[in-house]
C-alpha cells in the first residue's frame, strides 16, 4: 500500500506513510463499530415505542422486534446491505431502515421522528450518544499500541 500511494503522493515522508497506515487502521476500526453503535442508540430510543433488539439467533437477520409484531431491520447506509440480508425478507414482512442515504448523503431520521411525532432521532444525538459510549468505555475504540496518535487519546496506559 505505501508503494501505490508513494507513487501519486511522492513527497510524502516515511513517516507520513506510516501514519497513513495507522489512520486507515483506526478508521476501519471505527467504521466496523458504527454498526453496532448505531443499533445500541435505536435500542435505547425505541424501547419506548415498543421494539426490543433481536440480535444474534433469536430472529435470523432482523434487528428489533415490537410488541405489535412488526420487525426491523437497521442498516447504517442505504449501500450496505448484503445478498443475505435482502433476501430474507423476501415473501416476509419486515421492514428495512437506513441511517444515510449513500446517494445524497443525507439522514433518515425523519422516518421514525415522523412515525412517532417526537424529535429524538436526529444525527445530533446519535453523535452525542457515540460519545456518551466512547467515554465510559473507551476500549470500545481499540487503538494499537504504536498509534502515533496514541497519546492523544486522554487515556494512561
Amino acid at each position: 500500500m505505501h508503494s501505490i500511494i508513494n507513487a501519486r503522493l511522492p513527497g510524502l515522508t516515511t513517516e507520513q506513510l506510516e501514519q497513513i497506515k495507522y489512520a486507515h487502521r483506526l478508521s476501519m476500526s471505527a467504521e466496523n463499530i458504527q454498526g453496532l453503535l448505531l443499533e445500541e442508540f435505536l435500542a435505547e430510543q425505541l424501547a419506548d415505542y415498543g421494539w426490543y433488539c433481536c440480535w444474534g439467533e433469536s430472529v435470523r437477520h432482523v434487528d428489533f422486534c415490537n410488541v405489535d409484531g412488526s420487525l426491523l431491520q437497521v442498516k447504517n447506509r442505504s449501500n450496505s446491505e448484503n445478498s443475505s440480508s435482502s433476501r430474507v425478507r423476501i415473501n416476509r414482512p419486515i421492514e428495512k431502515w437506513y441511517r444515510v442515504d449513500a446517494r445524497t448523503g443525507s439522514y433518515r431520521w425523519s422516518y421514525f421522528n415522523d412515525k412517532y411525532s417526537t424529535d429524538r432521532f436526529s444525527e445530533e444525538n446519535f453523535v452525542t450518544f457515540v460519545q456518551r459510549i466512547l467515554s465510559a468505555n473507551p476500549n470500545a475504540l481499540a487503538i494499537e499500541l504504536n498509534n502515533p496518535w496514541q497519546d492523544l487519546s486522554g487515556l494512561s496506559n
